[in-house]
């Protein structure tokens, strides 16, 4: 139950969930740095398929994540999504600041309860904490520690 960190003393948590190509992810909203219409990548060379590219954002370059690819849930390297989410570091305590998603569909927020937890299926892909019921769909959780691994390994931004 504590993979989006839902405390005895917290009856709900507001996230934000995140419309992928087939899936959906659900993230504590404070991860969010901000989310932004759809831009010009930088593609890099020499990169996991999963990196789109870097992204200059608020003086910052940070790289844009395909979460499905990384995930090992998607193939196809697309290179376009609908919009892009500025994710906060939350997890280590060194690499990049920030880094990007990119999604297929305009994200909105949402409340999660401990209820809502109750129903973790099992795990979708390596970068996923679990996988829960919201209603009639399922939303992965995704493994912000081991994303923030990956991303680190790039050596991208500060």
């Amino acid at each position: 139950m504590s993979a989006l960190a839902v405390g005895a003393e917290a009856e709900e948590v507001q996230c934000v969930l995140i419309p992928l190509q087939d899936s959906r992810l659900l993230l504590p909203n404070e991860c969010v740095a901000e989310i932004l219409p759809w831009r010009r990548i930088k593609p890099l060379q020499a990169v996991p398929s999963w990196c789109l590219g870097i992204l200059g954002w608020r003086g910052e370059t940070i790289p844009v994540v395909r979460f499905e690819v990384l995930n090992e849930h998607a193939d196809a390297r697309t290179n376009e999504g609908r919009c892009i989410v500025v994710m906060n570091r939350a997890k280590l305590p060194i690499g990049p600041s920030f880094y990007a998603f990119a999604a297929e569909g305009l994200p909105r927020l949402m409340q999660v309860n401990a209820e809502d937890m109750e129903g973790s299926e099992p795990l979708v892909g390596p970068a996923d904490t679990a996988a829960i019921k919201l209603g009639t769909e399922m939303v992965q959780i995704p493994d912000l520690e081991m994303i923030e691994r990956e991303v680190l390994a790039l050596g991208i931004g500060r």
